[in-house]
């Protein structure tokens, strides 16, 4: 069975391209009022981003999600003096040794230089010498003084009996130069006095410096502390620590607050400040945590590590904290906040 179409003729089959083109530009309308928004809306956001940057983020001092800093530490006496000999001798004595807890002025060991306490005792003689003559040459003085009154007196009557014409000028002229040379000779007592007294003074002043000497001879604490070395026995000789750099006779510590050092870095120098919280956990079996706060800083780097140098003062009355001990410290440096 067959179906008969129908003739087109040259005119309708215009018509239908016609139709046919017009429905094709409809549809690519509709399509391209659909994309436009899109695209503008696209358009207008990446120019906003370029126009209007983004808010600079602030981080709070009070911020409870700050990044904390673990530095190593060492622990280190509050003070560390290491006590020498000032004048060379023997040991005599030797009070105490290592661990003893002394206190400030005590004396820890006694050194006998018996040549420096003969010079002492010459010392004393020779303040007592010169104490002496200062007393023989005030009696001297005294005795001058009178001779020359005695010829004040004299010369005073010799011209009584001049202007009398009962003595010659011969005798009043030897009257003046008794009274001259007894004038003389009491400035002369003068001088040796003062002679005298400046020696006085040269020996006194011998004689302490012999004195300070002997004080040297005993090694004395210089505050409450821990004898940590004894590098000295009984009997020993050891030389004055002035002339050579000699070892020490002892080392001694002050142990009742320690000084807790940590080099924090260059990352977290500007938010670590005196007074900041810290953390200090030890290493070791105890594994003991001790709370403290920064007590001073360097203000400044270490150039060759680029790190700053705190310290943390942590009182120890238990003793609980040995000089020389590793710890963690932990910081919470606050950041400061950028600028609007």
């Amino acid at each position: 069975m067959f179906m008969v179409l129908p003739r087109l003729t040259f005119g309708d089959a215009r018509k239908r391209r016609n139709s046919q083109a017009i429905l094709i530009a409809a549809v690519a309308a509709s399509c391209f009022a659909c994309e436009a928004p899109i695209s503008v809306a696209r358009a207008e956001g990446v120019s906003g981003a370029v126009s209007k940057p983004a808010a600079p983020f602030k981080p709070s001092a009070n911020d409870k999600n700050q990044p904390t800093v673990v530095i190593p530490a060492t622990i280190q006496a509050f003070f560390v003096t290491d006590l020498y000999a000032k004048d060379s001798g023997f040991v005599s004595q030797l009070n105490n040794d290592i661990g003893d807890h002394v206190k400030k002025g005590q004396v820890l060991a006694v050194i006998d230089d018996p040549e420096l306490q003969a010079q002492f005792d010459k010392a004393q003689a020779a303040v007592q010498q010169t104490q002496a003559t200062l007393e023989v040459a005030k009696r001297q003085l005294a005795g001058m003084q009178a001779d020359l009154v005695l010829q004040q007196v004299t010369l005073k009557r010799q011209r009584e009996l001049f202007a009398g014409r009962a003595a010659t000028a011969q005798t009043l002229d030897e009257a003046r130069a008794k009274e001259s040379v007894s004038s003389a000779t009491v400035e002369t007592g003068k001088a040796k006095i003062t002679l005298a007294e400046a020696d006085l003074e040269a020996a006194k002043a011998e004689l302490e410096r012999l004195r300070a000497l002997l004080q040297y001879d005993k090694i004395i604490a210089p505050f409450d502390c821990v004898v940590t070395r004894r590098l000295v026995n009984l009997g020993d000789l050891v030389q004055a620590a002035t002339a050579t750099r000699t070892a020490p006779l002892f080392t001694c510590q002050e142990l009742d607050v320690v000084r807790v050092f940590a080099d924090a870095p260059e990352a977290s120098a500007t938010g670590i400040h005196p007074g900041l919280s810290a953390e200090i956990k030890l290493h070791g079996p105890a594994g003991l945590t001790v709370r403290g706060s920064v007590t001073r800083i360097a203000n400044g780097l270490d150039a060759a590590t680029r790190t700053m140098r705190i310290e943390i003062d942590v009182p120890n009355p238990d003793g609980k904290l040995l000089p020389g001990m590793y710890a963690e410290v932990t910081l919470t440096p606050q950041v400061q906040q950028a600028e609007p």
